[in-house]
């Protein structure tokens, strides 16, 4: 099983009531207790971050830019001690994505014009909802605005985006942190799981509170995956927005975003924003039905003013089948103490609520084993690096393949080492010989690392050796020991 540590909705600020070591100390409390109980939640090997890291500031409050820096300089060290107490300091298992709080108000607000009524489009409503409008309405003054500054604009993620850079500065990732990607990628699972962070925060800012994926990132992260030569036995998507809600409410995503995913194979989906914990499966129905498992996570940290009537601040913990076709949600509460234990109410009345999705299939409707797919490609890319003499590229292709006993991808490693004179690769490669001509290469390369005892115990532990052979391995020890005195 592996555990994914969900937290969303920081709105970190010195305001705040809960300071960053309270919250730490809550969060390892709970783990001490949730290790015990059944069904058992494992130790998280990735924490996942669904935004509104910060609560921003609102247009035109004095010292608004101090503040700000000052919030993400909160969360920043939030993060990093997430990292440290969770993820012995390994950054590249926590993903983040952007909030609507996370834009700053004030830098939209500055990039934008008023727009005079005698200059006001004929259907201003329809002016509003075109793709990628410039206009903007605010109802507290009755007023049309427009985008007049693009770069400006663009900018109101800049403090996000400076923390984002900052963090992941010098940390190994599936694909460079890029800021106008529209997305972020994350290798989980020893290579097994993608995470997919999508910012659902395009064209959000201090009028337009609707979220949405910039268009077309989606499809150029599918594209993205399938141009990878690794696949992945589960594909997750991470956003911050909500995809549904009361109809006078209009900060919500477009749920045939949602759809999209599912349909592009994404199996599992994780957000926020809504303040409240749920665990949902979302179904499109193509050639045959295909599903993604969907959960959102209440807010960690949250005020009284944000928080739902009735709901405590919440994470949760998304613990994954080993199969990697369905998870476990289960919902963290916060209550006596500023503790957090196991929400057993509604959906989650035993602790947890079940999600379950399609897995990926191939042409013709059999489940795909990404793991057998990968070490086959691998072994291609190896067999002819092979033949064309690269031996260095043939070593990298079968580096992350399986070398079960008997395999042929072993075999084939073996070679690869040998002929690159790989000793310490070919050593570990061959582990427990199989047959004389393997624990003569083992001699062979525990002698060329100096290690005479592993050889000398390597061959008296060889019962199938014809005497000459085991005479010229001992000889070659003896040679090698005396030209190292």
């Amino acid at each position: 099983m592996f555990t994914i540590l969900h937290i969303s909705d920081l709105h970190r600020s010195r305001e705040e009531p809960v300071d960053n070591d309270s919250l730490i100390a809550a969060l390892l409390g709970d783990g001490d207790r949730y290790l015990g109980e059944m069904p058992p939640v494992p130790r998280p090997g990735a924490i996942v971050v669904s935004g509104d890291l910060v609560q921003g500031v609102p247009i035109g409050a004095n010292g608004w830019q101090d503040s700000m820096r000052d919030q993400y300089r909160v969360v920043a060290a939030f993060l990093e001690q997430l990292a440290i107490r969770f993820l012995e300091g390994d950054r590249s298992k926590l993903i983040i994505v952007p909030g609507n709080h996370d834009v700053c108000w004030n830098t939209s607000f500055a990039a934008m014009e008023r727009v005079p009524e005698d200059q006001w489009p004929t259907d201003v409503r329809r002016a509003l909802v075109e793709p990628d409008s410039n206009y903007r309405w605010s109802w507290r003054e009755r007023a049309l605005y427009r985008v007049h500054d693009h770069n400006a604009y663009a900018m109101r993620m800049g403090f996000y985006w400076d923390l984002v850079e900052n963090f992941y500065e010098g940390v190994s990732l599936a694909a460079g942190i890029d800021r106008n990607r529209g997305y972020q990628l994350f290798e989980l699972l020893d290579r097994s799981i993608i995470v997919a962070a999508f910012d659902s925060i395009h064209r959000n800012d201090c009028f337009s509170y609707s979220g949405a994926i910039p268009r077309g990132a989606i499809a150029r992260c599918n594209l993205h995956l399938r141009d990878r030569p690794h696949r992945y036995g589960l594909r997750i998507a991470v956003w911050h927005h909500s995809f549904q809600g009361p109809p006078q409410r209009e900060d919500y995503m477009e749920a045939g975003q949602v759809r999209e995913m599912v349909g592009l194979g994404f199996q599992l989906g994780i957000h926020g924003h809504q303040h409240v914990a749920e665990a949902t499966t979302q179904y499109i129905y193509l050639n045959e039905t295909q599903s993604m498992g969907v959960a959102s996570a209440g807010s960690l940290c949250a005020g009284a003013r944000e928080l739902p009537r009735g709901v405590n601040r919440q994470y949760n913990l998304i613990v994954i089948d080993d199969t990697l076709r369905s998870a476990r949600v289960h919902v963290r509460e916060m209550t006596d103490g500023e503790q957090f234990s196991g929400k057993r109410n509604g959906a989650f009345l035993q602790g947890f609520s079940e999600l379950t999705w399609q897995a990926a299939t191939d042409v013709a409707g059999r489940p795909i084993d990404a793991a057998e797919t990968n070490d086959r490609a691998c072994v291609i890319r190896a067999e002819e690096a092979l033949r064309a003499g690269r031996l260095r590229d043939a070593i990298e292709s079968l580096r992350d393949v399986k070398l079960t006993p008997g395999s042929y991808q072993r075999k084939l490693a073996i070679d690869a080492f040998r002929r690159a004179e790989d000793w310490k690769s070919l050593s570990d490669a061959i582990g427990s010989p199989e047959n004389v001509e393997e624990t003569v290469l083992l001699i062979t390369a525990l002698v060329n690392r100096d290690q005479f005892e592993g050889a000398v115990s390597t061959l008296d532990e060889a019962t199938d050796l014809d005497p000459a052979t085991r005479q010229a391995l001992r000889d070659k020890i003896a040679v090698k020991q005396a030209m190292r005195r």
